[in-house]
């Protein structure tokens, strides 16, 4: 059990113990629910870890197509590694959900 506090200007502050035990560096979380006086919160993706991510996706880009083609690739492509990138963290979390 580990306790949060409230500043005064509204921001939580989460105990290192549980930051660590979570891998929450700075991340960013999101508030999922508020159920009974309990708030949940979920870990947000970091985009800008996805750096490099797509190199293997833009190897099977066709010289030949069209611009609009490529740019339809591009949007599948980052999807794709977003979707994978979520997979991992959600992996990561354990399917746990931090209470405050």
């Amino acid at each position: 059990m580990y306790t949060a506090t409230v500043t005064s200007q509204g921001q939580i502050t989460i105990p290192a113990q549980l930051r660590r035990e979570l891998d929450l560096d700075r991340a960013t979380l999101s508030i999922t629910k508020n159920n009974r006086g309990n708030i949940e919160f979920e870990k947000v993706p970091d985009f800008l870890a996805l750096g490099g991510s797509l190199n293997k996706y833009a190897k099977n880009i066709n010289k030949e197509l069209t611009e609009d083609e490529i740019i339809k690739k591009e949007k599948e492509a980052v999807a794709e590694a977003v979707a994978e990138e979520y997979k991992k963290t959600l992996k990561r979390m354990s399917d746990e959900i931090i209470i405050v």
